[in-house]
């Protein structure tokens, strides 16, 4: 009966006293393997003295939960520039004529600006306007939308790069191959920030984590270590003592594009019950993959997608993301290839992935131990004598295609990290006949079965 009435005052949630709330890091649903660089809810309500249990979805991508008054600004203004760029994202897939802002283009300010104006659905013009409007009271370098100034549309986004970088914020990671100790392990400060050197930790003191109260001046979980396919889970208790207010929180892996705000109320305040709070959190994140989904299927159905103007025909080795959000299928599709020994197998390569056989056991893609976390060298690498994969051209911005030769058909064998914008053509041979499974080395749910005759 005891544990009984403990579980019900915990889903209730309305008490202010020892309840759980959850927050939902990445997300894939049980059909398809995908990767959300997100968290859900977005914004979550609670009290002091609760719980809030940040749940990660293991697919392979590491994540942090990291805030604190140093950051928690900077990263509330970010949420306002990806307000405009998912609201125009959306518009833009619904209005063919409005101005592409991820390439070049010879359209003025102004052009750009009528374009939005007349997008539809008007209502949602009308909000990425006023989101504009919000912003520039922020940043008054960033033109007038109602009175624009007649310059090139590129100029005007080459400043709302700048202005939306977030560069002061800490990243945990960087060029795919370092980790930055500073922040990908566990931090948590009254005042001041972590070591400006990257390959300085804060001390075990400073990694020992108290309840958050608002006031820390840097609360950083660092990066969530693999434990096991069914994720891991990082505890943060809400300190009786935190002063209700808005709190944001980012994963400083992915930036701040995957972030949380955390709205802490009073203590005698009406909040949703902690189970309410959940299946809404599953909502979203359901309805942030449902177009990867329909993508997947179409794919596996068909064969074939759309790709930012691109006709694609698989094989495929990832899909891409519906563009607001970032988010990808990890998959191989199909999953079983059927090919003659010697004959080329193209995958078009999505994302960042390897093509990898005859693997050895799953490889987190980060190693920790008691000193630091290092990336993996196997998973990244190549291996079993692949060529690597140039680096692509920063200015070209079309398909990429790599020629990889012929795999033996033994022993380990890897492309290493690999991936282009928008995509990358990548051909392997193989020289015997046989069944042959591969995967991806990062992301453990992507595989797949090459039947070679």
């Amino acid at each position: 009966m005891v544990a009984m009435l403990a579980t019900a005052f915990t889903a209730c949630g309305t008490s202010g006293g020892g309840g759980e709330r959850q927050v939902l890091v990445d997300y894939s649903p049980d059909d398809v393997a995908t990767f959300v660089a997100a968290d859900f809810p977005s914004k979550v309500t609670v009290k002091p003295g609760e719980t809030l249990v940040f749940k990660q979805t293991w697919t392979g991508e590491p994540h942090t939960v990291t805030g604190g008054t140093t950051t928690s600004k900077s990263v509330r203004q970010i949420s306002k520039w990806f307000t405009l760029f998912n609201g125009y994202t959306d518009l833009a897939q619904r209005n063919d004529e409005m101005v592409n802002p991820d390439g070049p283009s010879d359209a003025t300010f102004p052009e750009f600006a009528a374009k939005l104006k007349a997008a539809k659905p008007a209502k949602d013009a009308e909000k990425v306007v006023a989101t504009w409007r919000a912003l520039r009271a922020d940043y008054p370098e960033l033109p007038d939308i109602d009175n624009p100034p007649d310059v090139p549309f590129n100029d005007v986004n080459d400043l709302i790069d700048r202005l939306s970088s977030g560069g002061d914020l800490l990243e945990a990671t960087s060029d795919q191959s370092t980790v930055n100790q500073n922040v990908a392990q566990p931090c948590y400060l009254r005042s001041g920030a972590p070591p400006t050197d990257p390959t300085q930790a804060c001390t075990s003191a400073q990694q020992r984590q108290p309840a958050f109260d608002g006031t820390q001046s840097f609360y950083n979980s660092g990066v969530l270590p693999y434990s096991g396919p069914r994720g891991n889970t990082f505890r943060m208790p809400i300190a009786k003592t935190a002063k209700p207010g808005a709190y944001f929180f980012y994963c400083a892996v992915h930036g701040p594009g995957q972030q949380v705000e955390v709205d802490v109320v009073k203590p005698t305040a009406k909040i949703a019950s902690s189970s309410a709070q959940a299946r809404d959190a599953r909502k979203a994140a359901e309805s942030a993959v449902a177009p990867l989904v329909r993508t997947f299927r179409d794919a596996r159905d068909d064969g074939k997608i759309s790709f930012e103007g691109h006709k694609l025909t698989g094989p495929f080795a990832g899909l891409p993301s519906d563009g607001s959000i970032h988010a990808t299928v990890n998959e191989f599709i199909p999953r079983r290839i059927e090919a003659k020994a010697g004959d080329p197998i193209t995958w078009k390569v999505v994302g960042n992935h390897t093509i990898s056989f005859d693997v050895p056991a799953y490889l987190p893609i980060l190693r920790f131990s008691p000193k630091e976390i290092t990336y993996n060298p196997k998973v990244h690498g190549i291996a079993g004598g692949a060529p690597e994969v140039p680096p692509q051209d920063e200015n070209d911005h079309g398909p990429q295609k790599f020629d990889a030769g012929t795999y033996d058909g033994t022993g380990f064998w890897s492309s290493g990290l690999m991936g282009a914008d928008p995509y990358l053509e990548y051909t392997v041979r193989i020289a015997k006949p046989g069944t042959y499974a591969y995967a991806c080395l990062v992301h453990p749910k992507m595989i797949g079965q090459i039947v070679v005759r």
